[in-house]
């Protein structure tokens, strides 16, 4: 009967020690059961530079991220080029490992990026094909930088 008891106590402990570690597992889920990494988010806000084509000439450009409550990333970018200002959402965005995919879709073309976090700072590239095609038409680099208004909360 004592040693009944013993082991019964000695499971109740390890269970009470085990269960903060899974409620924090759990607490870590999203919405769609795949594991959300905290460090992920220090990714999301506003970033704010400038692309260059490869024929030189230099644009504006920034980049706002976010990612929802499935842990999903969404954004737009806006940049400046012969036409104007222009935004548009992305049609696909990935970051993982502090690396960033993303593709934009325009009327008749369609822009793909890859980038690198490094701190407060990003830069990449960028190649634009024709709508349907795997022609490169224009390629170039980016670099943003984290906004300071996105640093200070405003």
């Amino acid at each position: 009967m004592r040693s009944k008891l013993l082991r019964l106590t000695m499971l109740m402990m390890v269970s009470i020690w085990l269960m903060p570690a899974g409620l924090l597992a759990a607490a870590n889920l999203t919405a769609n059961g795949q594991a959300s990494n905290p460090d992920e988010q220090k990714y999301a806000g506003t970033w704010v530079g400038s692309y260059v084509t490869n024929e030189g000439v230099t644009e504006r450009l920034s980049y706002v991220l976010r990612k929802d409550e499935k842990g999903q990333w969404h954004g737009t970018v806006k940049f400046t080029n012969q036409d104007g200002e222009q935004t548009a959402e992305f049609q696909s965005l990935q970051i993982v490992d502090g690396k960033m995919k993303a593709k934009i879709n325009a009327p008749d073309a369609e822009v793909t990026l890859e980038g690198q976090f490094q701190g407060d700072h990003m830069e990449g590239s960028y190649t634009v094909s024709p709508q349907g095609s795997t022609d490169i038409v224009e390629k170039g680099t980016w670099k943003v930088s984290r906004s300071t208004a996105a640093k200070s909360g405003e």
